[in-house]
């Protein structure tokens, strides 16, 4: 038998080490820890998860660059080039692995191209048949893509049309129009394959700010009245609750909200879904692994809801603070990727204002 003064370094070892990955577990829980840096800053990109894995960050920094990020390595790797530049575009993953990003480029607003992840390339689909900005994209259960509203870049005034995109074809074609023109909206694939339109901008009503919602049915093509948020708001945050109904938070409305509301396909109505912590607009909402949806970007911090409580918390302080237009991916792993973004800043005198773009990615560890 060893004497015990012999076993104290081994055992004193073992529990360190023990001590160590329970505080590096706990740690790390609801907590932003940095991650390497996009090749290009960004803001108003989109990311989008490949099947393998990887994410697909792509326009958002005046240029027609994109990369992808492997969780794996942690390491960015630009791809080929996109036919045209874009920012505050739509992007969707088809149901091919492909990915799809529409608009974006005031300069060629019907363009619309497709990322192959096999041959690290793009190619121009067909275009649009309406020009817009600021559109929203919705892969639908058939396979289809459906691109909502968006702003006229000639005019300014809040496009109603909606059109269809059959990705085997590379055609487009118009559906049935929105009851409310309406940009900086959100759009939401609901459990039974309709979409939820909800809120928005439109200058041609008072204050322009929406409240009201529409809901899609790619059976008939046509749009009915998903009834009215509580809060009118653009910019706003949404996503898919795993019990079929869809938080919608934040916002801006001449000011940041921190309200949320719920929306339920069932009773087509909405409810309170009480305040975040903290107010965000042109942030991103993410559903977790474990049903909660995380909230991220324009704060210090983060706000998770829990639909079983029905509650908001916190979550620890972000690497990069106060970034509006980031982009969020939800890697397979059950953390979240948040990148870019900008934040406006003044000299002292107040004589000036500029946009600060960032090419920070940092991941959020539930």
């Amino acid at each position: 038998m060893r004497p015990l003064n012999r076993l104290w370094p081994g055992l004193l070892g073992a529990l360190t080490a023990v001590v160590v990955q329970v505080s590096s577990a706990v740690a790390a829980t609801n907590t932003w820890s940095a991650t390497t840096s996009m090749n290009f800053v960004r803001s108003g990109h989109t990311a989008t998860l490949l099947t393998d894995g990887r994410a697909l960050v792509a326009g958002g920094g005046g240029d027609t660059s994109a990369e992808v990020y492997d969780p794996a390595s942690a390491t960015w790797t630009l791809t080929g080039p996109m036919n045209v530049a874009r920012g505050r575009h739509a992007a969707v993953r088809l149901a091919d692995g492909r990915v799809l990003v529409v608009t974006g480029n005031y300069y060629n607003p019907t363009s619309a191209e497709i990322y192959n992840p096999a041959a690290n390339t793009w190619v121009l689909t067909g275009s649009l048949n309406v020009p817009r900005n600021y559109p929203t994209a919705v892969l639908l259960s058939t396979g289809l893509v459906l691109v909502v509203g968006g702003q006229n870049p000639n005019t300014g005034a809040a496009l109603d049309s909606a059109e269809l995109l059959n990705p085997s074809t590379g055609k487009w074609s118009l559906t049935s129009s929105l009851k409310t023109g309406r940009y900086y909206h959100t759009a939401t694939l609901l459990s039974d394959g309709t979409v939820l339109v909800a809120a928005g901008f439109n200058p041609a009503v008072s204050k322009g700010l929406l409240a009201s919602a529409e809901r899609y049915s790619p059976t008939t093509g046509k749009w009915s009245s998903a009834g009215s948020l509580a809060v009118a708001r653009r910019d706003a945050m949404a996503a898919l609750l795993q019990d079929g109904r869809v938080l919608v938070a934040g916002g801006d409305g001449y000011g940041t909200f921190s309200s949320a509301e719920i929306f339920s396909p069932v009773t087509n109505r909405w409810s309170s879904a009480g305040s975040m912590t903290v107010a965000h607009a042109a942030a991103t909402a993410t559903r977790l692994s474990d049903g909660r949806v995380l909230v991220a970007g324009d704060s210090y911090q983060g706000d998770v809801y829990s639909p079983s409580s029905g509650t908001w918390s916190a979550t620890g302080f972000m690497v990069y603070n106060d970034l509006q237009q980031t982009a969020a991916t939800l890697l397979d792993d059950g953390r979240v990727l948040l990148t870019g973004g900008y934040s406006n800043s003044c000299d002292p005198t107040g004589d000036y204002c500029e946009s600060n773009i960032s090419n920070g990615a940092e991941i959020y560890s539930p």
